[in-house]
């Protein structure tokens, strides 16, 4: 079986929708029986709808409906890693995560659930052929390799953006073979990974969110390079968190604006101290305008140099 591609379509949408939808049900269910059934009850729960969710993606994929059954194989994943975590639980052997951050200390079970998660995530795109799953096994890697060899903090930052340039390379490695539909996750998880990296180092004044801006800049480029979209969103995202620093730092606009500037967990919040009283609240709108202009005129200026490069294709 090839890769499953997913032309866009009504539905297309609707599959995804009511697959993710299945996804955040199984993931309910699971704490939810784990609140009223504790660590025995969980075992078997976990057990019976990883059972259940398998069974329903391998008939998926016997019927040729391969997109819902990836679908459903992305919550067998999400059920078989709460099945081996509540058996590791029950047996006493999962340290509590409570204590300390996430990346610190060595806790040898917990990596082993982990690395679970890599190999099962790897079988089922095995199986399946589709292309989510390689974002769900980018995280796995990003997990168990930054819990295996740093302990948090910069140290943490660094590995992660280490990981995104590993993660760069090997899309831009099966951009141009079959696997093509493969790259797409592979540059989100890229994107995401470097530009977490860089904004937890970059986001204490003006300096650190131009250097983010500038970032934004270069992501676009490469995206258009690429020809991937990802990054060309990561990067506009990354000039309109340049343009809310200032934005808040010279007038109150963004107040307003923040339930939607800081949807994403990506980026860092602003010091609540910049959100006071401005004589010149003009300013705020007028960098977003200019922002929005800069934004566009890329856009034509990207668009008007592909024009050109077809046209000098045509010649030859």
């Amino acid at each position: 079986m090839n890769v499953v591609r997913v032309p866009w379509s009504s539905a297309s949408f609707l599959v995804y929708l009511g697959g993710v939808t299945i996804l955040f049900a199984t993931i309910s269910l699971l704490i939810v029986q784990a609140d009223s059934h504790g660590s025995a009850g969980i075992v078997l729960w976990s057990f019976l709808i990883f059972l259940g969710v398998t069974a329903g993606a391998f008939a998926a994929r016997a019927r040729g409906n391969y997109v819902t059954a990836g679908l459903l194989g992305t919550s067998c994943i999400v059920a078989f890693i709460v099945f081996i975590g509540s058996l590791l639980n029950w047996f006493g052997w999962l340290p509590d995560t409570e204590e300390g951050g996430v990346f610190e200390g060595f806790r040898f079970w917990l990596l082993v659930l982990e690395l679970a998660t890599i190999v099962a995530t790897a079988i089922a795109l095995r199986i399946f052929r589709f292309p989510l799953l390689v974002l769900l096994l980018a995280a796995s890697i990003w997990f168990f390799v930054t819990d295996l060899i740093s302990g948090g903090g910069d140290w943490t930052a660094l590995v992660t953006i280490a990981l995104g340039l590993v993660f760069l390379l090997a899309g831009i490695s099966v951009d141009d073979g079959p696997s093509r539909p493969y790259g797409f996750w592979l540059h989100v998880a890229a994107g995401l990974t470097i530009g977490g990296g860089l904004v937890w180092f970059w986001n204490d004044g003006a300096v650190d969110w131009i250097l983010v801006g500038l970032t934004g800049l270069l992501y676009i480029l490469l995206g258009n390079r690429l020809a991937r979209s990802s990054w060309v969103v990561f990067g506009a995202w990354g000039v309109l968190q340049t343009a809310t620093y200032f934005a808040s730092k010279w007038s109150d606009v963004t107040a307003a604006l923040l339930p939607f500037f800081f949807t994403f967990p990506l980026f860092l919040a602003f010091d609540e101290d910049s959100f006071g009283e401005h004589a010149h609240n003009w300013i705020g709108p007028l960098i977003y305008a200019l922002t929005g202009a800069f934004l566009i005129a890329i856009a034509l200026w990207l668009s008007h140099r592909r024009r050109e490069t077809v046209a000098g294709a045509e010649l030859l």
